[in-house]
């Protein structure tokens, strides 16, 4: 039996402009959070920890982020625990890659970096483990990350890495784009994958693969809290994967529809419900409202209660509002609403939709 925890897209030295003010805090959170990962290792006396790709955020680190892995991969160094790691699509192993720069084994004889260029193998026989792993050269490429992966030695365990996107019939071509029978082709007892932020199995019977997400939210749109994997291989070749939250802080994006909506402080109740100083919403202001509303004002007076709070104003202000020059778009609000009134509940989000982006076509407004 061997027992693994499996990370990526860790993204050391993210700059989260979108955060404005608060993007050294989340920076500040991503170093905290490895190191809680690399302890959580540690405690549950892994055998090995895998990174699959995107360790750091690009190849221009300051020397804090090459330090803090440093300083970490010799804390699991002396808890002998090995780890093994990929470049990924930030962090690629091109002319400029921080693995050419900087000689991460040397200093902790621990660490395997596969550099390729094709898949290259490190055997750890007192685990009867064989790990194989390929570097991204580049941040775009339209060769599966998977190609010819196969058992190449007779150890018992087979663990890959990889570092791209699974091919759901949705993936644009060259984002290192890879596909379920490579994964089950390759004779492999676990695939530990990197690129999606958000933990997800894609597995087949044969063989167990799994998206770890990042340990700690790094992009607007994660919406499951930052985790990483424990996966233990019985000597059967079983793969349990057993997720384990390490991630501080959480994000969601919730809608409020201003039709239904009579007063300034419902409307604050509606923002401010769950609010905690650690999570980040978006909230998405909908339908026709009745009175002016200052986004801007709002935003500001409800800020506090969130780490980073943004409102996105899509509604539009009711028909007697329009009047003169906007005669037209008067008129066709009201004729939409007599349509959304005879709509069924499954027809009537799909005519608000419409409402919405008539009336912002109308005012010369961008439709995304």
């Amino acid at each position: 039996m061997v027992r693994l925890l499996h990370t990526a897209d860790i993204h050391l030295g993210r700059k989260f402009v979108s955060l404005g003010t608060k993007g050294e805090k989340q920076r500040e959170q991503l170093r905290t959070t490895f190191k809680k990962v690399v302890s959580l290792a540690m405690e549950e006396k892994v055998d090995m920890v895998l990174i699959a790709g995107d360790l750091f955020d690009s190849n221009q680190l300051s020397e804090r982020n090459v330090g803090l892995a440093r300083e970490q991969f010799k804390s699991l160094a002396d808890a002998n625990i090995p780890v093994c790691l990929i470049p990924g699509t930030h962090d690629c192993l091109d002319a400029s890659s921080i693995y050419r720069k900087v000689d991460f084994h040397k200093e902790c004889p621990n660490v395997t970096i596969f550099t390729g260029p094709d898949w290259s193998l490190k055997d750890f026989p007192h685990l009867n483990l064989t790990v194989y792993g390929k570097p991204n050269l580049s941040n775009r490429s339209s060769e599966s990350p998977l190609k010819g992966l196969k058992r190449q030695t007779s150890s018992r365990f087979h663990i890959a890495l990889a570092h791209g996107s699974l091919d759901i019939g949705s993936i644009e071509s060259d984002d290192h784009v890879f596909t379920l029978s490579e994964i089950r082709e390759s004779g492999m007892d676990y695939i530990a994958l990197g690129h999606w932020h958000r933990p997800y199995a894609c597995s087949e019977k044969e063989v167990t693969a799994w998206y770890s997400g990042p340990p700690e939210l790094i992009s607007l749109d994660q919406k499951e809290p930052g985790q990483v994997l424990l996966v233990t291989i019985t000597d059967s070749g079983e793969a349990k994967v057993e997720p384990k939250v390490v991630g501080w802080r959480t994000c969601d994006e919730i809608e409020v529809d201003l039709s239904a909506v009579t007063t300034i402080t419902q409307l604050k109740d509606l923002i401010a419900r769950g609010a905690n100083p650690d999570l980040i919403r978006r909230v998405v202001l909908k339908g026709l409202r009745s009175n002016d509303l200052d986004t801007e004002e709002l935003q500001q007076e409800l800020d506090a209660q969130f780490f980073h709070l943004t409102i996105d104003d899509q509604s539009y202000p009711a028909i007697e509002e329009y009047t003169g020059e906007h005669l037209i778009i008067a008129k066709f609000v009201e004729l939409m609403k007599q349509h959304i009134e005879s709509c069924t509940d499954e027809e009537r989000k799909i005519a608000e939709q419409a409402l919405q982006y008539g009336v912002r076509l109308l005012e010369g407004k961008e439709v995304l």
